[in-house]
Order: C-alpha cells, then sequence, then structure tokens
C-alpha cells in the first residue's frame, strides 16, 4: 500500500525499454531459495513493457536457460552468462571459451564474487574441511605465479 499522494505511475514508465542487468531467478540453493524461475522472470519484465532481462546464476552458466526462454517467448530478450565461481574452477579459460560458444552464447562472463576470500570469510563458508580455494589480491600463498588476481590453497579450517 502507497501512502497518500504517492503513485506508481512514474515507475511503470521508467520500466518501459529498460533492461535489467542483474537478475537471479532461480534454480538456486536451499537456504537462497528464489521467488520466480527464469520465464516467470522474463514473463514479468514482458508484462512491465521491459525490453529484456539478463539472467544470472551463482552456479551455472545462465545462456542456455535464455536460450530456451528465448524460444518460449519470442518478441522479448532473456540474456545469459558466466559467473567463475569456484563450480567453475574460478578462473577457468575453458569455461569462458565454452561459454561463449553455448546456447545463444554468453554476453557476460563475471568475476565470481562468491568465490573472494573476503565473501567466504563474511559467509563462513567451508568445504570438505577447508575454507577455500578463494582468490584474494597479493596473497603469498600462490598456485598461479604472479598475477594480479590469484587462487589461494585451501587452508584446513
Amino acid at each position: 500500500m502507497l501512502l497518500e499522494g504517492r503513485s506508481l505511475e512514474l515507475s511503470r514508465e521508467l520500466l518501459k525499454g529498460a533492461v535489467d542487468i542483474h537478475v537471479h531467478a532461480g534454480p538456486h540453493i536451499f537456504s537462497s531459495p528464489r521467488r520466480v524461475d527464469p520465464l516467470e522472470a522474463a514473463t514479468q519484465a514482458m508484462e512491465a513493457g521491459m525490453r529484456a532481462i539478463v539472467n544470472m546464476d551463482v552456479f551455472q552458466m545462465s545462456n542456455g536457460i535464455a536460450w530456451l526462454v528465448n524460444r518460449i517467448l519470442p518478441g522479448f530478450k532473456t540474456y545469459g552468462g558466466l559467473i567463475l565461481n569456484t563450480v567453475y574452477g574460478g578462473m577457468n579459460p575453458r569455461a569462458v571459451k565454452t561459454a561463449i560458444h553455448y546456447g545463444d552464447g554468453a554476453k557476460y562472463i563475471s568475476f565470481g564474487a562468491h568465490s573472494t576470500h573476503y565473501q567466504a570469510s563474511r559467509e563462513g563458508r567451508i568445504l570438505d574441511g577447508f575454507q577455500g580455494p578463494f582468490y584474494k589480491k597479493g596473497s603469498d600463498d600462490l598456485l598461479n605465479g604472479p598475477n594480479e588476481l590469484q587462487v589461494l590453497r585451501p587452508q584446513p579450517f
């Protein structure tokens, strides 16, 4: 319910022709369920008069799902891509090459925010008794040589 004198009219007008560049529509892990699936997100955006959405997925390439949504909803565009979290081996050139040629092709490649040492330490994530591997700028514990962004070895927790 809106306060007296308020309206959603301007918000609805601003959505016409817009592109939402950061949509996380399911599936997702149980601890962070999504409220809509990619088809529902695209349908709602289309009904609002938007031009397109960019579907992002933390655990898989989203361009395959985008390809499917585009077949089901002609006249509306859904874009997908790849987030380089540890599920894809982090900084993985082969995953990038595959994503570019899969489905409609990746329209974005993103560094994995949930694979950074900072984010993982805030979330307290442990994998098989280790906290990592994660990315950390300027680390002394390196696997990949003197790069600006490097992968840390998993450390016992």
